[in-house]
């Protein structure tokens, strides 16, 4: 039977009403949610007049769908898929106008539930500006609907749309995150711990699969680890980030440290309660995650405190009620010190390495720190960036920032006058060139960059090439060199200079760490460990090769090995520790792909490196001869100051068939020098016999 129906106005608000013979004339049936949304009372009287419809055309409207009864606490959760209440929503309600904050009794499959109209935009017709929000709207056949999820938490709203699990605010851009050289990580991060978080929840949870909880960003200072997490938590469309240091978590009371942990997670546990999988996602950064999840059972106190915050920590990410609405990211540079129950999959599965940026990487870095001095013209135009990334080799992007910075106080220092800071002048006129970026290089370092102090002590004299055979010698480690930086199956390269004492292994061994040009040179010398246990000199020496394999070429000089090794002929007495962490670390390869290592040696005693086997352990033995011949004298002689050709000629003619050290030689004429000048024969043949137990010379 058909029944008239028309649009009225009551109190505001539009509603369509039809005639039902059930209905006593003049009055006008309301259901409670439509006395509540009108502030009708049962009985009162209200004035009705003809509506005129909206002219705003709905394009989205937004609404949140709820049990109308409470439910108790023991009730199933209901599940609805919303393009099947979305198609009789329209079926049922396409003639009704609707208002912003309008409650609806909906009848869906025997279940009565309460929708909340959230919001509505007007429909997007083309015009220059998007749709704005509407208060009054009529549905359409294009209007979007979006249902989300009430808080009883036992009703969820499975969706398939892209939009429902967008974690990224709609403005996200790569660029503006201001992270450089590091595109391949961020890739990796997003695969692993944001992808899965994308799909419908309900498309995960029947692929049987849980989103990543956790993961571990590591890798040296200044790399930018924290970063990265600062700056994702920026554009994630998430709860609001809780950002804490581990130490901060730590506290001298019993169990107060396993609370702090306890309260990180609360509000991911209420909403999860609520929400169920439709739950937002809750970030936790926490940044020197070593601190707090040091191995069990290393802590030196006698609390416990440190094991029962880790194991709290366990529980809340993988535990019995573990959570699949949380992503905990924590930064360390010490990942050796984490307890490996944290790291393994379902807790810190994802565990990516922040290194040192390449020279794309770099040239990324440093755009983004001039970026502002560029466009307002306080960068001169012959700068080069590409040439200053070339010539940063192992710089990290905090060091990169601390090089621009140093470059724009050279440029300041040009227009401050010191003594009379009142008269500085044209203060606006500051400009950074290629000059102050030199000046710049001298006042950072990189951590991981070329220690040029440790090796100019041993090169004092240069290096003189005084026979044939020591030519040769140069060439076959030049080529070496070459090898590893140019060969993609050679990662690493281990190299012997053995030779007498005094001929001059420690000088070339620094000569050639210095041509060779790598970013990554170290010196590891018996006068740096002095006071050093065993463990403790072996830690220290493991330290420097854990920190070569970070960059892409380095090389490792050990010099005077039988001295590393507290070798003594009396007994024989020696570190059997140090001897084998020096065999393991000459035979293990760099750790990942792209890394390549240059270890160099240095021994005066090439038989107790065979009686001890070490030997075998390097790649290649190359043994340095001594001066023998009388034109290996004079061509040595005849560079050192002081020394005339005549005396040069004659000193090689009484030396020659004699076997001494360039070093040797070196030291000794330097003596002899200091002694007279012009040095005669008698003196230098005095200082050579002086200078020590030299008698095996003349044999």
């Amino acid at each position: 039977m058909w029944r008239p129906k028309g649009y009225v106005d009551v109190l505001g608000k539009t509603f369509l009403v039809e005639v039902d013979p059930r209905i006593d004339s003049g009055t006008i049936a309301f259901n409670s949610l439509q006395r509540q949304f009108a502030k009708i009372g049962l009985g009162a009287e209200v004035y009705v007049k003809k509506a005129s419809l909206p002219k705003e055309h709905v394009g989205l409207m937004r609404m949140e769908v709820d049990l109308l009864q409470k439910p108790a606490a023991n009730d199933p959760r209901l599940e609805i898929k919303d393009d099947e209440i979305e198609a009789q929503f329209r079926e049922q309600l396409r003639e009704q106008v609707f208002c912003a904050g309008q409650p609806i009794a909906f009848d869906y499959q025997g279940n009565v539930f309460k929708i909340v109209v959230l919001g509505m935009a007007g429909l997007d017709l083309g015009a220059s500006e998007a749709p704005g929000k509407i208060s009054k709207g009529m549905l359409e056949q294009s209007t979007e609907l979006d249902f989300t999820q009430g808080s009883s938490g036992k009703l969820q709203v499975l969706s398939d749309k892209a939009h429902h699990r967008s974690i990224f605010r709609p403005d996200f851009n790569f660029e503006e995150l201001g992270i450089g050289g590091l595109s391949k990580e961020f890739g990796d991060i997003f695969r692993r711990a944001f992808a899965s978080r994308v799909f419908p929840p309900h498309i995960v949870r029947d692929l049987g699969i849980n989103h990543v909880r956790g993961m571990l960003l590591y890798g040296p200072p200044g790399t930018g680890k924290t970063l990265i997490a600062r700056q994702l938590a920026k554009f994630l469309k998430a709860a609001e980030p809780k950002i804490v240091n581990g130490p901060e978590l730590l506290n001298k009371y019993v169990g107060q440290g396993e609370e702090n942990i306890r309260n990180l997670f609360a509000d991911a546990e209420r909403e999860y309660r609520q929400q169920g999988d439709n739950s937002q996602l809750h970030v936790i950064i926490c940044d020197e995650f070593d601190s707090m999840c040091k191995s069990r059972g290393t802590a030196s106190d006698s609390t416990g405190t440190n094991d029962s915050m880790v194991n709290q920590l366990l529980s809340k990410i993988d535990g019995v009620d573990s959570l699949n609405n949380i992503l905990l990211i924590g930064m360390t540079n010490r990942i050796d010190l984490i307890d490996e129950a944290v790291l393994r999959p379902g807790r810190l599965e994802i565990h990516v390495e922040i290194n040192l940026p390449d020279e794309n990487g770099r040239t990324e870095i440093l755009n983004i720190h001039t970026k502002h001095m560029g466009k307002k013209g306080y960068m001169d135009e012959a700068v080069s960036i590409p040439a200053l990334a070339a010539k940063t080799k192992n710089f990290s992007g905090a060091e990169l920032e601390g090089f621009v910075r140093a470059a724009t106080s050279h440029a300041m220092n040009k227009r401050v006058d010191f003594q009379d800071i009142a008269k500085s002048k044209e203060m606006g006129s500051v400009v950074v060139t290629n000059q102050d970026f030199e000046l710049a290089l001298e006042d950072i370092k990189p951590a991981f960059g070329q220690r040029d102090d440790k090796f100019d002590m041993c090169v004092m004299h240069g290096i003189t090439s005084f026979s044939p055979q020591f030519e040769k010698l140069m060439s076959s480690a030049k080529s070496l060199i070459s090898q590893v930086r140019d060969s993609e199956n050679t990662p690493m390269l281990s190299v012997l200079l053995h030779g007498a004492p005094g001929s001059g292994k420690t000088a070339l061994s620094a000569h050639l760490a210095r041509i060779s040009e790598y970013p990554f040179v170290r010196r590891i010398s018996p006068e740096n460990y002095v006071g050093f246990s065993e463990m403790a000199k072996l830690k220290a020496i493991a330290k420097v090769f854990e920190d070569a394999y970070k960059s892409p070429l380095s090389v490792i000089v050990l010099d005077d090995l039988e001295r590393l090794m507290e070798y003594v002929r009396l007994g024989p007495r020696f570190s059997n520790a140090v001897l084998q962490g020096l065999f393991a670390l000459l035979k293990k390869q760099p750790p990942k792909v792209g890394r390549k290592l240059l270890v160099i040696g240095t021994s005066s005693d090439r038989g107790f490196l065979e009686d001890s086997e070490l030997l075998g352990a390097f790649s290649v033995a190359l043994n340095l001869p001594t001066l023998t011949d009388a034109r290996h004298f004079e061509v040595a002689l005849e560079e050192i100051s002081g020394f005339t050709s005549e005396l040069a000629q004659d000193l090689a003619m009484s030396l020659d068939g004699k076997s001494i050290g360039i070093k040797t030689l070196l030291g000794v004429a330097e003596m002899a020098a200091q002694r007279q000048s012009p040095v005669t024969k008698d003196v230098f043949m005095e200082c050579l016999q002086s200078a020590g137990s030299f008698d095996w010379i003349y044999a």
